[in-house]
């Protein structure tokens, strides 16, 4: 019998040797085949890769509620729990939020969906549980991370409060109606009783008065000086007696015209979310019921009003992409993938995003993790089993969301765990410097729009008493400072909320670019400078304050001595014995002009020659000699040393 190990011991022939060298070649490819298509099978792709399977990244960034099922579940870490969720108005910054209710139950913008919630830089994964069973920083955790994290939580909190500020005086500037519903009584009843118990008392007594003056001019045959005086009476009690009448309509003429170029907003600012979105800022519950049976729950219907819509700018530009790049090390940065120029969209009409971020990815859903948008803070305040269903339900989102980032991105993971905590601390405090740049000039606009429209407000309640001693046309000048205060304030508004618009738009511009965070936080104090040189508020509120005419408020132009240039106010004369008058551009010219004229003294002023009068001898080339060619030579010219000619008076 013959052995079978001294059969597998014989030296192989050449046919053999030739089999197992292709089987093994062969069965290497199959090993290599079977690896690459287990990595492209369960190997994560980029972020940033158009996935065949799942949403892709677009889907991700806009619709990441339906994605989230795909998620792999993430192991629980010891020693760490996911952050609370945030209210909506919790915190420094709540004190301001205060969108509609229907924007609310839209959210559109990050401010409609979430208010001031979520901005917290919670740093998950920096513990571990040490040998003893303890909890202690992990290795990768820097000295001082706890310092580090809380200063930059700190600086972040500030800058929330900074914008809110800023985007509630916005709010309460750009929307007279809802600001202002408060004054509609007290106009109503301050002027009533204003009228009637002064201006109709004494008015009376006013009235008496000029049919007195009246009857004295008519003695001097004054036609020019009676009819002035009664067209003036006449036209004060008509406007006083119309504002009267309505004081509330009144104001709310005014408010409407002086908010039209605030709705310049929602033309210029351009907002990627509202895509596919009717627009109704003035629409009604039960019309927005109707619209919502009528096309479905998931029909989007823009209810935001222009202050609105600037509040979820600012808040999306100035603090969500700040709290990105604090919060991941990164801001949102994607490319679609264009063919022959245009941009590729696929099977279901959503533009193929060709590469991309973590940041651009997962950062809407991290934020929403550790946020309640605003129903979803109503219901839970209703139901304490729904509001603790919903926190786990977050909290698990946020560990699975971590998870996923720390697979595709570890360079953001190390962010988000604190690795690098006091880069967020550098980061935190550029995003406090842009708050603070563009809250400097935007907060200004909204005191200016806000003083203009108390300035009409108060002037109607006020032109019952004026409008008294106005009636008598030497008494008028309190009634023409309270118009030109008026005027100024009309002015302001309209340049101011314009402005505040433009500024708006173009703060949302610059953060939308690609340059450097320092390079953006430079360019918006420097937006903020130049708004504060062209339109000067500080002259402009002096200018309401003291009651000029329009054309110094809208000008902004600066009298360096007030009411004391005004003629007969007691001014002391110039050298050539006129008052100076303060005035416009022409009037600074004549005064320039005047300082150089000669003073009218006894000596160079005279009278016009007699026809008997012999004209004097008027000296020829060179030989000429004599007091008239001295003083011709001393003086320059034919001047005649500066003699300046007036009529005689003739009796």
């Amino acid at each position: 019998m013959t052995d079978p190990s001294a059969h597998d011991l014989a030296p192989p022939t050449t046919a053999h040797r030739f089999a197992r060298r292709a089987a093994t070649r062969l069965g290497r490819m199959l090993i290599v085949l079977v690896a690459v298509a287990g990595a492209l099978a369960f190997t994560p792709g980029l972020a940033g890769a158009q996935g065949d399977d799942g949403c892709t990244d677009y889907e991700w960034h806009n619709y990441w509620t339906q994605c989230v099922d795909e998620l792999p579940q993430a192991q629980e870490l010891q020693c760490e729990a996911a952050p609370q969720p945030a209210s909506p108005d919790s915190g420094m910054a709540g004190w301001f939020a205060d969108p509609s209710a229907l924007d609310k139950s839209e959210g559109i913008g990050t401010y409609s969906a979430y208010g001031y919630a979520g901005y917290q830089l919670p740093m998950y994964g920096s513990q571990q549980m040490s040998i003893g069973g303890q909890c202690t920083n992990a290795v990768s955790i820097p000295n001082g991370a706890d310092t580090a994290n809380a200063l930059a939580n700190m600086e972040f909190n500030l800058s929330v409060a900074v914008v809110g500020a800023s985007n509630s005086m916005r709010q309460a500037a750009w929307e007279p109606d809802t600001m202002w519903g408060w004054s509609n009584r007290f106009m109503e009843q301050g002027t009533e009783v204003l009228y009637r118990q002064i201006f109709t008392v004494f008015g009376a007594v006013t009235v008496g008065l000029i049919g007195v003056y009246l009857l004295w001019r008519s003695k001097q045959a004054d036609m020019n000086n009676a009819v002035t005086t009664v067209a003036w009476a006449a036209l004060i009690l008509v406007l006083v007696t119309a504002v009267v009448r309505w004081p509330v309509q009144a104001a709310e003429y005014t408010d409407k015209a002086l908010t039209i170029g605030m709705n310049l907003s929602t033309v210029l600012i351009a907002d990627e979310s509202v895509d596919g979105c009717i627009r109704e800022p003035d629409i009604t519950r039960a019309r927005y019921n109707e619209l919502k049976d009528l096309n479905g729950e998931s029909f989007c219907i823009d209810t935001r009003s222009a202050a609105v819509v600037a509040s979820d700018t600012v808040s999306g530009q100035v603090l969500y992409q700040n709290w990105l790049r604090t919060m991941l090390g990164q801001g949102e940065e994607f490319r679609y993938e264009r063919s022959n120029g245009k941009i590729v969209q696929d099977s279901n009409g959503n533009p193929v995003i060709a590469e991309s971020n973590a940041a651009y990815k997962y950062g809407p859903a991290l934020f929403a993790a550790q946020a309640f948008s605003w129903e979803e803070n109503a219901a839970a305040q209703n139901s304490a089993t729904y509001r603790n269903d919903l926190i786990e339900e977050k909290q698990e989102l946020w560990q699975n969301l971590a998870a996923q980032i720390q697979t595709e991105d570890p360079e953001a993971y190390a962010n988000l765990s604190g690795q690098r905590a006091w880069e967020r601390t550098g980061t935190g405090f550029l995003a406090l410097l842009t708050a603070i740049f563009f809250s400097l000039f935007d907060l200004t606009a909204s005191i200016l729009i806000i003083l203009g429209f108390m300035i009409v407000r108060f002037a109607i309640v006020a032109l019952p008493i004026i409008g008294t001693l106005a009636l008598l046309r030497p008494a008028g000048g309190p009634f023409k400072r309270l118009i030109n205060t008026v005027l100024g304030a009309t002015i302001n508004v309209a340049i101011f909320s314009l402005a505040a618009v433009i500024y708006v738009w173009a703060s949302s511009r610059i953060l939308a670019t690609a340059m450097p965070v320092w390079l953006q936080v430079v360019m918006i104090g420097l937006l903020g400078v130049a708004a504060w040189l062209l339109l000067r508020p500080g002259r402009r509120i002096a200018g309401m304050v003291g009651g000029r005419g329009p054309s110094d408020v809208l000008f902004a132009r600066r009298s360096d001595h007030g009411d004391k240039d005004q003629p007969g106010s007691g001014a002391p004369p110039r050298d050539n014995g006129r008052p100076e008058t303060a005035g416009g551009a022409i009037q600074d010219l004549n005064r320039n002009v005047e300082d150089f004229r000669p003073s009218e003294t006894a000596e160079n002023i005279r009278g016009i020659r007699d026809k008997n009068d012999a004209v004097p001898e008027q000296p020829s080339g060179g030989a000429a000699a004599g007091p008239s060619a001295n003083a011709s030579a001393s003086g320059g010219g034919s001047s005649g040393g500066g003699e300046v000619y007036r009529p005689a008076r003739r009796d």
